[in-house]
């Protein structure tokens, strides 16, 4: 029985400039000729102009209406970093950023690269941190670092998600208070353990030895940690059930691993699969294609379109595009023999460098697929192709009707 390979470029969408985005440019010879034998279209995410996040956007992708099912970010981030979270607790997605003397951002990722001796050394500090915080607030604190300048902030006891960011979310603004969004005790109480954690790292990342080499290398400092997106783990009806499809995900993103964990597929990661712009897909392909003998549908997620996007990399963006073309050429006749999906979760136009509304290209391929008159995938040709224009909740469904998994509806 044929299954399905679906490859998500995050952010992969742009807009042209001087008629091109990394899509169009990119050589790309194995998906640009399942192109030419298979079905293309656009893709709204979410629904038409809304800017998608990774997270939500996923979940639609996945076939769970993000209005419904969406908690905050946080808690994703924690399930895919191996976090156990349990009933009450509040999860953060939190940045390593840089800040000037008067708490104005001047770089949300601390030059995005963050050394695993340096994540471990800010591991040290909010566990201290931590410690003394919950100790005066009658909280836990737990704190992990995932990818780069990412982590996460879990509060465990009477704690409530419902308290605003810190993270101003652009260059140039100061860090936020966090303020409880309503009137309860357990969320005026998170709201300052918040604040407070914030400020006891802005202070005591100025002692930081890895601050002072960083400095030396002509390196930004770490000198803020920045939260956003608190949330607990919703109830999730797994994607076995739901849509009968036993499925897979490949992933070195953490916000990743924990909504495709939250959703019941199997999560898996490679050698070289980092969830950075510097990501060698070898192994992660091999894996995918391997995993298809065993599952219905294998998800294998690209994150460095997103990185170079953020970047305003153009060059960098078209290089991921081709690496994982690359790797998948090896695998074209079994390819060929099962279903193929690409497209994004959202648009990130190099141009713009955050995530935008408009649709992204998607292109399915399979042995009875429908072929159209569309040969090379990309924002400017796939508009013409025969599957229209789709949103991200209809995915599943039709990958479901082409596998002859799903239930019929009525007699």
């Amino acid at each position: 029985m044929p299954s399905v390979l679906w490859i998500l470029f995050d952010g992969g969408g742009d807009r042209p400039s001087g008629g091109k985005t990394p899509f169009h440019v990119a050589f790309k010879p194995t998906i640009d000729y399942l192109t030419s034998l298979g079905s293309c279209g656009v893709l709204d995410p979410i629904s038409p102009g809304v800017r998608p996040g990774s997270d939500t956007a996923h979940l639609a992708l996945f076939g769970y209406d993000p209005y419904r099912y969406y908690t905050g970010r946080g808690a994703f981030e924690a399930l895919g970093a191996d976090v156990a979270l349990k009933p009450g607790d509040v999860a953060f997605r939190t940045n390593l950023a840089t800040v000037d003397d008067s708490d104005v951002v001047l770089d949300r990722r601390a030059g995005r690269y963050i050394a695993p001796e340096e994540a471990r050394t800010v591991e040290e500090l909010m566990s201290k941190i931590g410690e003394e915080v919950g100790r005066r607030y009658g909280v836990e604190v737990l704190y992990k670092s995932t990818v780069e300048h990412r982590g996460v902030l879990v509060l465990r006891g009477a704690v409530s998600h419902k308290v605003s960011d810190t993270d101003p979310h652009k260059v140039g603004a100061k860090i936020m208070q966090s303020v409880p969004l309503d009137n309860s005790k357990e969320a005026a109480l998170t709201a300052e353990v918040v604040n407070e954690i914030t400020r006891r790292f802005r202070e005591a990342s100025r002692e930081m030895e890895v601050n002072k080499a960083r400095r030396l290398q002509g390196r930004l400092p770490i000198n803020a940690i920045l939260l956003r997106g608190g949330g607990y783990m919703p109830h999730i009806e797994p994607i076995r059930e739901r849509y009968n499809i036993k499925a897979a995900a490949i992933a070195g993103v953490a916000l990743i691993r924990g909504v495709a964990r939250a959703v019941g597929m199997d999560v898996y990661t490679a050698p070289g699969l980092g969830g950075t712009k510097d990501d060698v897909f070898d192994n992660a392909v091999k894996l995918a294609v391997d995993l298809m003998s065993t599952y219905d549908l294998v998800f294998l997620h690209v994150k460095g379109t997103d990185s170079t996007s953020h970047d305003g990399d153009f060059g960098g963006k078209v290089s991921v595009i081709e690496r994982l073309d690359k790797a998948l050429a090896p695998y074209l006749d079994t390819l060929l023999k099962n279903y193929v999906v690409v497209t994004s979760d959202h648009a990130t136009p190099v141009s713009v460098r955050e995530h935008t509304g408009e649709p992204v290209p998607i292109l399915l391929y399979g042995p009875d697929v429908v072929a159209d008159d569309v040969g090379k995938f990309s924002e400017l040709t796939c508009w013409r192709g025969a599957l229209g224009r789709l949103r991200g909740i209809d995915v599943m469904p039709i990958l479901g009707s082409y596998l002859t998994l799903t239930e019929k509806f009525g007699e």
